[in-house]
């Protein structure tokens, strides 16, 4: 595997691991108002980016109605996400674990289609979820608003499996840069019909908060979700999926040196070591 794939990983991984950190700036603003600017941001900027760009600028029919569903489903997945992150503002930890499970998801639904698994992912999602359930019991407890956030982190992430699956077969066809847009800004529009349902303001941030927002569209979205739509043409859903499983600890990481009474105990720096390891072993030999 070329030296530039790992460097696309970890650069990705990185990206998104500042999501939930970022969301912590911004815990007066309302879940679904963070999703939507991130997806609005991140959509203008394909956007302005595909002009540029010498590739097909459409999508098929076919292409069209899946990549409509994965962002119906990738905006649900955000508004899930943050929402999880608004119910344990100070658990970085519990957030981003139970928000990451995609790939476990993704596998299940392969093995369901009958995909052939090679044995070193499945033993290294072993190792990366097993590393995640030692960061996990860190901060455990039966609080019901983290039981509730831990419930909508697990729905998200059923949803993030999906779009990996859709974006799969989408980009044995069409160009990361035109599925990504598209796909973006699907999403926007579920967000803004949410919105709507539920009455939410989506313009109540200061201009303080609109740089943080621009951060999310562009640094995690961009840099993180537009390159695994990249790169999950060259290895399977569940491996892509898999890359966000380093976010908890990186994120945890982060978070302690930028957040006052964030704490790193030896379950976190224990089991983000196992996660890192069975990410880099879940990588070797994967391509399609």
């Amino acid at each position: 595997m070329s030296i530039g794939i790992y460097i696309l990983l970890f650069c990705s991984m990185f990206a998104v691991s500042t999501s939930p950190l970022i969301a912590r700036y911004l815990n007066h603003l309302d879940p679904i108002a963070i999703a939507f600017w991130r997806m609005m941001i991140g959509s203008i900027i394909m956007h302005t980016f595909s002009i540029f760009y010498k590739g097909k600028k459409t999508l098929s029919k076919k292409n069209s109605i899946l990549t409509i569903s994965a962002g119906i489903l990738l905006g649900l997945h955000f508004a899930l996400f943050y929402s999880s992150i608004s119910l344990l503002p100070n658990n970085i930890v519990n957030a981003t674990v139970f928000g990451t499970l995609a790939p476990l998801f993704a596998l299940l639904i392969e093995i369901y289609f009958g995909r052939k698994i090679k044995i070193n992912l499945v033993l290294g999602l072993i190792i990366v979820l097993t590393g995640s359930f030692i960061m996990f019991i860190s901060d455990f407890s039966f609080d019901s608003n983290l039981m509730q956030g831990n419930l909508l982190a697990v729905t998200c992430s059923i949803c993030f499996a999906i779009v990996f699956i859709i974006s799969d077969k989408v980009r044995k066809e069409e160009s990361a840069v035109n599925f990504s847009k598209f796909l973006f800004t699907y999403a926007t529009l579920i967000l803004f019909i949410i919105s709507i349902i539920l009455d939410i303001n989506l313009f109540s941030f200061s201009n303080h908060d609109f740089w943080y927002l621009l951060f999310l569209g562009v640094v995690p979205t961009i840099i993180g979700h537009s390159v695994f739509y990249y790169l999950v043409k060259y290895f399977s859903p569940t491996v892509v999926a898999s890359i966000p499983l380093g976010e908890p600890f990186i994120a945890s990481i982060i978070a302690y040196f930028i957040f006052p009474g964030q704490i790193i105990n030896a379950y976190i720096v224990f089991g983000g070591t196992i996660t890192i390891f069975g990410l880099f072993l879940i990588t070797q030999n994967q391509k399609k």
